[in-house]
C-alpha cells in the first residue's frame, strides 16, 4: 500500500520533504532521513522529465513515497509520471469544479477516468494487476491558491478522484491582496487556511499545506492537517551554509 494512504488509514499525519534542486543522490539521502513521502517540485524548478524520473527511483529506494507537483494540470503530464514512479500528484492552480474533474479523470483508468493505460515503473511494485487497484494506490491533491478556488472550495471537495486538497500559501496570499510568505501569520491568509481546512474536514478530504519551517508544520499538525512538507531542499542548504559560516567567520 502507499504509504501515505496507509498513515491516513492509521489516523496518522504525513511529513513530506520538497525538492526543488534536480539529482538523484540527495533525493535518496533525504529519503532515508524518515520521510513519509517527498514531493518532487516541477513547477517552480529546473528539474525536467527525465531527471525527476530518476529522483522519484531514488526517493522509493531510500524508503519515502515518490509524489511530484506538477507543472500544470496537465493529463498528458499527469500520465507519464504516473507511468514512471510518481505515487502521489499535487497539481497547482484548482481554481473551480471543472479543473478538478479534469485531475481526478488524469488519474484514474476507464471507465472512471481517461488516463491511457501504461505502468510502466507500476507494475514492478504492484505487479501485474496494478491497474485494477491504481485509484486505491495513488494520492491526489489539488492545490488551493486563489481567492476564485476558495469561493468554489465545495465543489472542488465534493469531485470524485480527488483524495483532498494542498494549500498553497504564497500565491492565496497574493490573491488575497498580502505578502507571499510561508507561514504567513496575516489574517485574511490565515482565516482563508483555516476555512480550506475546515471545508476539508467536513467533505471528510485530506488537508495539506505547505510549510516553511518545523514549527509552523507541527503546529499545522496539531489543527489538524494530515499532510505538511517542511522547508525544500534548496531553503535548508542556504539555511545550513549560512550557519556554517557563521560559525566559522
Amino acid at each position: 500500500m502507499n504509504r501515505v494512504r496507509q498513515l491516513w488509514q492509521e489516523g496518522k499525519p504525513v511529513v513530506a520533504g520538497w525538492l526543488q534542486l534536480p539529482g538523484a543522490l540527495h533525493a535518496e539521502a533525504l529519503a532515508r532521513c524518515d520521510y513519509d513521502a517527498i514531493v518532487v517540485d516541477l513547477q517552480h524548478s529546473p528539474i525536467d522529465f527525465g531527471m525527476a524520473v530518476s529522483m522519484m527511483s531514488a526517493i522509493e529506494l531510500g524508503g519515502a513515497e515518490p509524489f511530484v507537483r506538477v507543472a500544470a494540470n496537465d493529463g498528458s503530464e499527469i500520465g507519464k509520471l504516473l507511468d514512471n514512479g510518481a505515487y502521489g500528484i499535487i497539481s497547482p492552480m484548482i481554481n473551480d469544479a471543472g479543473d478538478a474533474q479534469h485531475l481526478g479523470r488524469a488519474v484514474s483508468y476507464p471507465p472512471r477516468g481517461d488516463r491511457s493505460f501504461g505502468p510502466r515503473r507500476p507494475n514492478l511494485r504492484f505487479g501485474a494487476n496494478y491497474h485494477a487497484q491504481a485509484s486505491e494506490t495513488l494520492v491526489t491533491l489539488a492545490m488551493i491558491e486563489t481567492e476564485a478556488a476558495i469561493s468554489n472550495l465545495d465543489a472542488i471537495l465534493s469531485v470524485e478522484g480527488i483524495d483532498g486538497v494542498f494549500v498553497g500559501p504564497t500565491d492565496l496570499a497574493l490573491s488575497l491582496g498580502c505578502s507571499p510568505r510561508v507561514d504567513s501569520t496575516e489574517g485574511p491568509v490565515v482565516e482563508a487556511i483555516q476555512h480550506i481546512r475546515r471545508k476539508s474536514a467536513e467533505a471528510s478530504k485530506r488537508c495539506g499545506i505547505f510549510c516553511g519551517s518545523a514549527a509552523f508544520a507541527r503546529q499545522k499538525i496539531e489543527e489538524g492537517f494530515a499532510f505538511v512538507t517542511v522547508a525544500p531542499d534548496l531553503a535548508m542548504l542556504t539555511e545550513a551554509a549560512r550557519n556554517i559560516i557563521s560559525r566559522t567567520r
